[in-house]
């Protein structure tokens, strides 16, 4: 229609009114008026009210889609573990129905034989519940060439549909999404986190550190689905470190004063342990994110007579007895532990390269190359991941990846005996003596050569 065909005159009180169409009926001009300033909204210049009633009912649908999209109701459990949720259980129920498995050296395991888009994502209640088991012992599940050809969001290819991800992801943990990321007009719904070196097509420099994905929440994600929409022609791995033989390659020495330490999200305060036991395999874990840690607190062992310096760059060079100590009317309003100390930049720059270092060693880490209808599953307890380098440039060929992420069935609390809150806020003035580390924002503590890195997610 042309653009006078879409309002038409309407003699009222002795002069025309222009009467506006819309889907359930008309509007004169004025009150079309009347409802821009009601809602805010400020039509382009040079624009006719016709075509800003069309613009501003199309930008009301599409709210109102992302509402719906974010009311996506879970399932609920359905994952059942195999007897004795052993890795060797897990592979005999994966055998009986159809697929074989190969571990990745030296974290993950391919499984061949399932097909995801079968049942429109959702797997078998029994087959889910032995690639946990598998994720827990080995960090990650790899599945490829899963999907089939489909066209979704501009992008043609052999991939999952959003609604195939989101069944996946539904058949782990307690089997709903813990969606907390940002929407890209591109993805393809609410669910997917859609992640690109092409910011028109997804997020860019999106973690470029170690990390373990949702550590500002006091529930961390129990296990995260990512899924190649578009692998890029060079550089662009993700890559993913085993946590639990990260531990295994630490001195004995240096594992017992990380027990008693806990990291302080910069982002929404969270506390979480450094180390802990993963709750399905049993096996101790480290866990930090590089990018939005604000604290760290350690608390003192009463059992020690005198703590000596571990002689490690995992450490600080410092007992806990020359720490900067908590201010007393914090720890009594917050429930710290009157002797809790916080560590200083240097203990934590140091710790910081030490532990990315550690991560980044061959026998801890696994560099994912990206092929196309590639699906890997991980454990969010089990192993932290970050993008390789290359991963956020589009010169390498363009890059489309999909993250769903699960909502896990526990939190991941300080250990007991430590006496520590769960969160802690961190908006307000250091809460430490002078000289200790406290962050507060979206990203945290800068350690190392950041200026070097892409800004840390």
């Amino acid at each position: 229609r042309t653009r006078q065909d879409r309002g038409r005159q309407h003699p009222a009180s002795g002069r025309s009114r222009t009467m506006l169409r819309t889907p359930t009926g008309v509007l004169s001009d004025e009150e079309a008026k009347r409802l821009f300033e009601r809602v805010g909204f400020e039509p382009p210049p040079q624009m006719s009210t016709q075509d800003a009633l069309m613009l501003l009912m199309s930008i009301a649908k599409q709210q109102a889609d992302r509402e719906a999209r974010q009311q996506r109701p879970g399932r609920g459990r359905t994952a059942v573990y195999p007897a004795g949720a052993t890795a060797e259980a897990a592979e005999t129920v994966l055998r009986e129905h159809g697929a074989m498995c190969t571990p990745i050296n030296p974290c993950g395991i391919e499984i061949m034989g399932l097909d995801v888009p079968a049942n429109n994502g959702t797997l078998d209640p029994k087959v889910a519940g032995a690639l946990e088991v598998l994720m827990a012992a080995h960090g990650l599940v790899l599945l490829r060439g899963q999907g089939r050809q489909v066209e979704e969001s501009g992008v043609s290819g052999r991939f999952l549909t959003g609604e195939q991800q989101c069944q996946l992801s539904e058949s782990f943990g307690a089997g709903a999404l813990h969606s907390t990321h940002g929407v890209h007009p591109e993805s393809p719904c609410r669910d997917v986190f859609r992640l690109s070196n092409d910011p028109n097509r997804g997020f860019n420099s999106v973690g470029p550190e170690w990390h373990n994905d949702g550590s500002f929440c006091r529930e961390v994600f129990g296990h995260v689905v990512y899924h190649i929409v578009k692998a890029p022609e060079g550089a662009g791995d993700t890559r993913f470190a085993h946590l639990g033989i990260a531990v295994d390659k630490l001195p004995p020495a240096v594992v017992a004063r990380l027990r008693r330490c806990v990291s302080v999200n910069s982002n929404g305060g969270a506390v979480h342990p450094l180390v802990h036991k993963h709750p399905i395999s049993g096996r101790e874990s480290l866990y930090l994110h590089l990018g939005m840690t604000g604290c760290i607190i350690e608390v003192p062992d009463p059992a020690a007579a005198e703590e000596a310096v571990v002689d490690s760059p995992l450490c600080p060079s410092k007992t806990p007895a020359d720490l900067p100590r908590v201010k007393a009317d914090f720890a009594e309003e917050h429930g710290l532990p009157p002797d809790a100390v916080a560590w200083r930049v240097n203990d934590m720059d140091t710790f910081f390269s030490g532990f990315s270092d550690l991560l980044d060693s061959p026998e801890v880490c696994y560099s994912h190359k990206w092929e196309e209808g590639d699906v890997v599953i991980i454990d969010n307890l089990a192993v932290a991941h970050k993008a390789a380098p290359g991963a956020h440039d589009l010169k390498n060929g363009l890059r489309i990846l999909h993250r769903t992420t699960i909502l896990s069935e526990r939190p991941l609390d300080p250990a007991p005996e430590l006496k520590l809150p769960h969160t802690l806020p961190t908006d307000g003035p250091c809460p430490f003596e002078e000289g200790a580390v406290w962050r507060e924002g979206y990203v945290g503590f800068r350690w190392g050569a950041w200026t070097e890195r892409t800004t840390p997610h």
